[in-house]
């Protein structure tokens, strides 16, 4: 059982939110001190009634955070908002991404196992959404610098004949094997790409940004110990159908 804790002041982001009883809710956070936690949030009532501020991708800041060593969920005195999105709701594309973002960073680490240079980057590219009018490739740019900011990117091939990217090794290969683990080119040079942080190296199609996509969630789930369904990945797909 995780000990007591006691933060003055923590940036956080929320990443999903599930009602529970009398007013109250559970909500997933990713802090930059703690990494992926859960939250008691009370809704208030009348004029301190504030459920807008707890959406995923929401940016605040968490102030007065205590958990004793008996309690599970961690507990705050205040939330204060630390950028407003505006766009984000009204664009079904840049809320679809939030989501997709939001369950991916939930599923992917563990319980309070702290990034500080991943939740910076999430960060901004949360303002990215917001304030960017294409919104077509940022997830997929994110997905590629987490893996590259996680120490599990593959190198460029150096042999020309070697050019199909294995996923489950992230090693480069001849021979294709089981399709849906082995990327061929060009589409495994855009997926290093991609987590060099070049995606203006590239030009591709729809139908292969999806592959790149489906692509980076293997590569993740292959790396990292078993990454569950990302349910919120058909809804992605079928907003940028």
């Amino acid at each position: 059982m995780a000990g007591s804790l006691s933060i003055d002041t923590d940036p956080c982001i929320v990443l999903s939110v599930l009602p529970y009883n009398d007013g109250r809710r559970v909500v997933r956070i990713l802090s930059q001190s703690l990494g992926t936690v859960a939250l008691w949030v009370s809704e208030g009532s009348g004029k301190k009634r504030q459920v807008g501020k707890w959406h995923p991708g929401a940016l605040l800041e968490l102030r007065g955070l205590t958990r004793k060593g008996s309690e599970g969920l961690i507990r705050f005195k205040e939330a204060r908002r630390k950028f407003i999105p505006e766009s984000m709701f009204r664009d079904a594309r840049k809320n679809a991404v939030v989501f997709f973002l939001c369950e991916l960073m939930a599923k992917l680490f563990p319980e309070e196992s702290a990034h500080p240079e991943i939740f910076a980057l999430f960060w901004g590219t949360l303002i990215r959404i917001e304030t960017e009018s294409n919104v077509a490739w940022i997830h997929a740019e994110y997905v590629g610098q987490l893996i590259q900011a996680l120490g599990v990117a593959p190198e460029r091939s150096v042999n020309p004949s070697h050019n199909v990217l294995d996923l489950q090794s992230g090693e480069w290969k001849t021979e294709m094997g089981v399709a849906e683990d082995h990327l061929p080119a060009p589409l495994g040079d855009w997926f290093v790409s991609l987590c060099e942080g070049s995606r203006s190296a590239f030009e591709c199609q729809g139908h292969e940004r999806k592959r790149l996509i489906q692509a980076q969630l293997r590569y993740l789930h292959h790396q990292m110990g078993g990454l569950r369904e990302i349910k919120s990945y058909d809804v992605l797909e079928a907003v940028f159908a």
